[in-house]
């Protein structure tokens, strides 16, 4: 008998071990962005109690939405949900009290702009007639205070549009000359070279 229970202990202090040993699950697939942009949009309360060590999780309410840059195209990041107390709130709506998504302080909301990011993604296809615009997307974030957590997270993703942009100096050369410019503007635009097209 008591060779049977140090087994099972010896099997459950493995299986912490092994455990403990856990990295991101989606490390292979990592990218990186450049962080463009934090924007804070004010929708309620903030759900996370923990304190951390990057001390993110923790402050005032709201959603914290993150503009990521790469090659290939623009994804807008939304703080994870609370599914906990949204669902909850969900429950105890009603017509003079509408329900409340909540969403969780992280990490992303104390990173400067300019920052490399590492993340995931995994986006619906764009449609055959319009494969320029956004789609939507769920992200995974390694957690820096953890070795094995990550983030999930909803947003979308927007493709490049081709094009070399020399239609806009074509609008502007237009534009130069007839006054309609103030003198500031028509010194930084105007004489410009148009591109090629």
């Amino acid at each position: 008998m008591k060779n049977g229970i140090f087994a099972i202990l010896l099997v459950l202090v493995g299986t912490n071990f092994v455990n403990a040993q856990k990295t991101y699950k989606h490390a292979a697939q990592y990218q990186v962005a450049i962080l463009d942009q934090n924007l804070r949009v004010t929708t309620g309360y903030d759900a996370t109690l923990a304190k951390t060590v990057t001390d993110s999780k923790l402050s005032g309410g709201g959603q914290g939405i993150h503009l990521l840059h790469t090659e290939s195209g623009d994804y807008r990041v939304e703080a994870p949900v609370n599914k906990g107390l949204s669902i909850m709130s969900v429950l105890g709506s009603n017509a003079y009290h509408p329900p409340v998504t909540y969403h969780n302080k992280w990490f992303l909301d104390n990173v400067q702009p300019g920052t490399k990011v590492l993340f995931d993604s995994a986006c619906s296809k764009p449609g055959k007639k319009h494969p320029n615009e956004a789609v939507r997307c769920t992200f995974w974030f390694p957690d820096p205070d953890s070795t094995s957590h990550e983030y999930e997270t909803m947003g979308d993703f927007t493709p490049y549009l081709l094009g070399d942009g020399g239609n806009v100096q074509k609008t502007a050369n237009t534009l130069c000359g007839t006054g309609k410019l103030n003198a500031a503007t028509e010194e930084q635009i105007c004489n410009q070279p148009e591109k090629a097209q």
